[in-house]
């Protein structure tokens, strides 16, 4: 059985004005996972996704990196943070060279490859994230589309084994969240696993295969979408609404006669276009 690449053991943290961000979340990550997180704000989503590369070390509890405890030890780190990436919400916090491809550079440079190695990763990055047409200029001048996507160039080069993006589709118009996602989907595989932080309960429903919730620095509820996101008492307190694409098949579910949950659009209207044909 594979070893989880990430694992937390009743992990509490308390930041140094004594609010308390983080109440003994136990939690373990697999490999080839896709997990939304979500929550309101203040619940603790942004503190948990710092531990998980050892940005913030916990209060107590312990993190497990492929089965072993992290000491926190500085070498650790350097390893866990090569294999365990970020990306955060405002990608400008992570853009800081004089081009787009000096900072996909940066991160495998600053590992220790050769130079030969340090552009076979970057370019391949460039080549998943459709960058290359913006390779040579400045990062100040990119759309904040754009910017998401060379931030998420920039981990991706140092080929990380679980990628985490702090509300990765925030603040763009629906062409740029589409192609965010559309990285996502490619980049994703069996020994990749990716965590997103979102408010979006459709877009969650629809990309993952896993929801965690979060409320007061707990999670509250984890697993599949179709079964966490129909428990009313769980978006009640985490004031998430449920999916459309739930309230939707809710309704004539009678006439669909407990067929599979839909995850897509499309599912949902092929039902639909069925049902149709039956009652014609």
């Amino acid at each position: 059985m594979d070893v989880p690449i990430i694992e937390l053991d009743s992990v509490s943290y308390q930041y140094p004005d004594h609010t308390k961000a983080l109440n003994n979340v136990c939690l373990t990550i697999e490999r080839g996972r896709k997990i939304a997180l979500l929550g309101n704000n203040g619940a603790g989503k942004s503190t948990l996704l710092l531990h998980l590369n050892a940005i913030l070390k916990p209060t107590s509890g312990q993190l497990r990196f492929k089965g072993s405890v992290i000491s926190y030890r500085r070498n650790e780190i350097r390893i866990l943070r090569k294999l365990v990436g970020i990306v955060f919400q405002d990608p400008d916090s992570q853009l800081f060279s004089s081009s787009v491809y000096e900072d996909i550079q940066y991160g495998p440079r600053n590992l220790g490859l050769s130079e030969e190695k340090v552009k076979k990763a970057a370019d391949a990055a460039i080549g998943m994230t459709e960058t290359e047409n913006i390779k040579d200029k400045p990062p100040h001048f990119l759309s904040l589309g754009q910017k998401k996507r060379v931030a998420i160039a920039g981990i991706l080069a140092m080929e990380p084994e679980l990628l985490i993006l702090d509300e990765p589709t925030a603040g763009l118009d629906p062409y740029y969240a589409n192609k965010i996602m559309a990285v996502l989907e490619d980049i994703h595989n069996e020994d990749r696993s990716i965590i997103i932080s979102t408010h979006d309960v459709n877009l969650a429903y629809e990309w993952a295969d896993e929801v965690w919730i979060m409320n007061a620095g707990e999670i509250i509820a984890k697993g599949c979408p179709t079964v966490v996101f129909q428990d009313e008492r769980i978006l009640r307190k985490s004031h998430l609404e449920k999916p459309w694409i739930i309230d939707v098949f809710d309704s004539v579910q009678e006439q669909l006669k407990n067929g599979a949950y839909p995850r897509t659009r499309k599912e949902l209207l092929e039902r639909i276009a069925k049902l149709n044909r039956v009652l014609a």
